[in-house]
Order: structure tokens, then C-alpha cells, then sequence
């Protein structure tokens, strides 16, 4: 039977959210563990909890092995646990989850707002709906020391590999005063940063009436929270190459905007960008990319690159590997290429073997190595406003911090920090045995913020 009122009433229940992927679905985990405080559970570890969430991720065949692998293991260890998968494989596959018995229930996108309530529904059962309403809830205590605001949902793009779409649904917005609203909330409880997140976050505000566009939208917040920003910081998460250029002049101009964006380019061939129905061929993201650099100090760029799409050739490969080497990428997220269910790339026939893919990858793997460190290089004895963590570094006992332009790195053992703050770092040359990087203080002047 479902965990009901009647239960919490009697005993202070514990529940345990985990979660797998994007931003957005750490956004959303983080607005139903506050929701299932507000009614009366308690956090705890999956072992001991009562009742288990997972927020499952489907982007790729390895995101939802992994999940598959995380709901077996809480079945064997914690069999009597009420466990719920939601998110993009609920969505996707909720017939799987319960056939298989890896979940008592199964819940949508559209369901996560409704969580508490929902507990209510016997085993066995699921709950997907697809007309996709919109759904911009914030936490009011963030477990993190930042805070993750979704303000944008879905996506109209219909890449041929991706099955977001349909997990997600089309792309909707937050209203502008609603998003204003969300950051005033956030700010007023102390928070040094805050992560403006959607799945195509360049694209907030093209259905809104009148439409409205991120420029704009950052020009608001600077008008109206501008003098609260002194002493605080907001982030962008990933945004698409040809949808950078609205953030380049605000990037440039308020300093309270993170310098540093996530620019999924995905590859470096033309043919496998056209294949991947990508809006845009090489020329463009590299001149996108590099304009940016040039006029944004400190910058950091990221950004994703797919490898084994079928088709691609040596020589694609080759021309996506020196595109990105000779851009200035400060990492790289590689990713092979997995078919998903009802999409394009999944009937494609020129499927690139295994072998092939791993040793891609692990190339651009090790040029993801040297970028990193060329960006270390570039940031050497420069001083960085970074976020001090909640949590130390398991392996070190240090704490750890994430500058304004996202480096990760650790503090000095005899260093001490006030968690959530802001304190002017130092970055050393090189990364560490952990592949942080090694962070010091002008101890004139290590006053947190």
C-alpha cells in the first residue's frame, strides 16, 4: 500500500530523493524534497528511508542502464521502501518500470508538482500524462548551496538523435515577474549564486505573449535586483550555439553573470551536423565561440561533443577533434552515440562499431585533459570569486569551491570557510591527484563576502 496521511500522522516517515542528469531535473529534485518536508517526512539515506525517489535521465542508453542498475539495487537493499521513478524514463518507459517490478510507481513530468499526493495510488500503478503543462515551482531550502531555478521547459528542436522532446514536451516559459519573483525568494534567503536552468534555455520566452527573449530578460534583472546582485551571482546552465549571441552583451556588461556558458556543439563535421538536423554547420559555432572568447573576459566555454553518430567516418571524427582543439574550450563532455527509442537516428543503418567509438572518445577525452589544464594555465595567480561548498572533499577532508567562471578546486587544510559564501581566490597552475585544482588566499584580504 501507498505511504498516506494517516501513516505520517503516526510516525515521522523518512524519504530519500535521488537524482540522475541535467539541471533541470536537480531543480525539480530539490522542489519535491522540500515539498515532502512540508508534509511531514524527513530526510534520509535510500537504506533507511520509508519511501525512495528516483528522477531518472534518458538522454542516452547509458543514463537509463544506470537508473535500471540504481532501482534494482534499492529493490535488493531496501525491499521495504515504497520506491517512485519519475522523470524523463518514467515518461518515456513506465510500462518497463513496474512490468519489471523496479518501481512501485511510475510518475510523469507533469506529476512531479503533485508527488505528495500522488503516494496516495496503490503499487503497481503509473501515472503519464502528455499534454505537458507548465510547472516552475522553486524551493524555499535548498539542500545545496546553490540553487537551481527552472525557468524554461521542453523543447520545440527536433534533433534526430534526441528523445527529450518527447519526455519534455514543447517549449514553454516562466513569465518574466515570475522569474523575477524567484530570484528575489532565493536572494532574500542569503544565497550567493543561483542557476538559471531549462532544457533549451535560449529559447525562454519564445512562446510567452508577447514573446520575450533571455537579452531582455537579464536587462530586467540587472533593472530590478541589480543593487542585490552586488554581493551575489547567477549562472546560466547550457545554452545552444546560435542562441549565445543574447547573452554575449550581458555577459560583458553585469558583473553579478557568471562568466561562463555551456555551448553544445555536438561535432565539427558539417555532414554529421546536418544528419543530426543541428541548426547551424561548423563556421557558425566557431564563430560564435570565438567571439565570444574575445569579448568576454575570463571566460569559461564548454561544451558537448557526440561521438559514433551512424555515418560518421575517420575523417568526421577528425574534423570534429581539430575544430574543437583549436577552439578555446575550457572542458569537454563526451558522449557516444546511443540509439533512443522513436527517434530519427534510431532507424539510421551506418552503425559505427563499438571499438571505433570507445577509442573516439577516449581521444577527446584526453584533449578534454589538456583543455583544462590550458585553462588553468590561463587563470594561474588571477583572482576568482568563488562559492565555498557545503561539503567537503571526501577523499581530502578540504573544503571545495566553484569560481565564477567554474573552475573546481580546493582550499588550503588550514583554510576555513564559511559554507555558501563568496571569498577572492587564487588558482594554481595545475590540477591535483583528484583533478581539482589547487586554490590559495591573499590573506590580506580573505574576508568572505
Amino acid at each position: 500500500m501507498a505511504i498516506s496521511r494517516g501513516n505520517l500522522a503516526r510516525k515521522k516517515m523518512k524519504a530519500a530523493l535521488l537524482t540522475l542528469g541535467c539541471k533541470v531535473n536537480q531543480a525539480e529534485s530539490s522542489a519535491m524534497m522540500e515539498d515532502l518536508i512540508q508534509a511531514g517526512y524527513q530526510s534520509a539515506s535510500a537504506l533507511e528511508a520509508d519511501l525512495v525517489v528516483l528522477n531518472t535521465c534518458a538522454v542516452t542508453q547509458r543514463a537509463e542502464s544506470e537508473a535500471l542498475t540504481i532501482l534494482r539495487r534499492l529493490k535488493r537493499q531496501n525491499p521495504r521502501a515504497l520506491v517512485v521513478a519519475t522523470g524523463c524514463l518514467a515518461q518515456l518507459n513506465p510500462h518497463k518500470l513496474l512490468k519489471d517490478n523496479l518501481a512501485d510507481l511510475a510518475l510523469g513530468q507533469d506529476q512531479k508538482a503533485s508527488l505528495v499526493e500522488l503516494l496516495k495510488l496503490p503499487k503497481g500503478q503509473f501515472l503519464v500524462t502528455t499534454d505537458f503543462k507548465p510547472s516552475f515551482f522553486y524551493h524555499h531550502k535548498p539542500e545545496r548551496t546553490r540553487a537551481f531555478q527552472k525557468i524554461q521547459d521542453g523543447c520545440d528542436a527536433r534533433c534526430s538523435y534526441c528523445a527529450v522532446p518527447l519526455a519534455r514536451g514543447p517549449s514553454r516559459s516562466q513569465g518574466l515577474e515570475k522569474v523575477i519573483e524567484g530570484l528575489e525568494g532565493y536572494l532574500a534567503m542569503g544565497l550567493k549564486e543561483i542557476v538559471l536552468t531549462g532544457i533549451h534555455l535560449g529559447q525562454w520566452g519564445a512562446r510567452l505573449m508577447p514573446p520575450n527573449n533571455l537579452e531582455t530578460l537579464l536587462e530586467a534583472v540587472d533593472k530590478k535586483l541589480g543593487s542585490k546582485l552586488k554581493t551575489a551571482r547567477i549562472r546560466l546552465s547550457s545554452i545552444e550555439p546560435l542562441e549565445a549571441p543574447l547573452v554575449e552583451k550581458a555577459l560583458k556588461r553585469y558583473s553579478w553573470l557568471c562568466p561562463h556558458l555551456h555551448l553544445p556543439i555536438q561535432s565539427g563535421s558539417d555532414k554529421i551536423l546536418k544528419a543530426m538536423n543541428r541548426p547551424y554547420d561548423s563556421k557558425q559555432a566557431c564563430d560564435i565561440i570565438l567571439s565570444l572568447s574575445q569579448q568576454v573576459q575570463g571566460l569559461n566555454l564548454g561544451t558537448d561533443l557526440m561521438v559514433g553518430f551512424p555515418g560518421e567516418t575517420k575523417e568526421d571524427f577528425e574534423l570534429s577533434y581539430n575544430l574543437v582543439k583549436s577552439l578555446p574550450f575550457g572542458y569537454l563532455h563526451v558522449f557516444p552515440f546511443s540509439p533512443r527509442p522513436q527517434t530519427e537516428a534510431q532507424a539510421l543503418k551506418q552503425i559505427t562499431p563499438e571499438k571505433l567509438k570507445r577509442a573516439a572518445a577516449a581521444k577527446l577525452r584526453a584533449l578534454d585533459q589538456e583543455k583544462r589544464a590550458l585553462f588553468l594555465l590561463a587563470n594561474q595567480n588571477k583572482p576568482r570569486v568563488a562559492l565555498i561548498e557545503n561539503t567537503t572533499h571526501r577523499l581530502s577532508g578540504r573544503i571545495k569551491l566553484l569560481t565564477d567562471n567554474y573552475i573546481q578546486a580546493l582550499l588550503p587544510i588550514e583554510i576555513k570557510a564559511e559554507p555558501g559564501s563568496l571569498m577572492e581566490v587564487y588558482i594554481g597552475s595545475s590540477l591535483n591527484r583528484w583533478r581539482l585544482a589547487e586554490a590559495y588566499v591573499d590573506h590580506s584580504k580573505n574576508e568572505s563576502t
